[in-house]
């Protein structure tokens, strides 16, 4: 699977078509033409980059094991404040 700059840790959304990279300032459009991580991506935290997130479907969707209770969680959910991530 390729990064594209919607996985970087850089990344800002702006709205439905294109967000902004921290570092260079400049918009960069969500999938696409031109949505291929720069050299200077830093994989974001999501569920789906986490050794506690098991058993995703074909849809994204599997299982969080890094809390107290396992629930199901979405690949592509933002991790950064979560207590239980722990990067692959």
């Amino acid at each position: 699977m390729s990064m594209r700059h919607y996985d970087c840790k850089n990344y800002i959304n702006l709205d439905c078509e294109k967000g902004m990279c921290a570092v260079s300032k400049g918009f960069v459009p969500i999938d696409g033409e031109g949505s291929q991580a720069c050299p200077q991506f830093k994989q974001a935290e999501k569920c789906g980059n986490c050794k506690n997130f098991i058993n995703s479907d074909k849809y994204g969707v599997g299982t969080c094991t890094g809390l107290e209770k396992e629930n199901w969680a979405y690949a592509t959910c933002g991790a950064f404040a979560c207590r239980g991530y722990a990067a692959k």
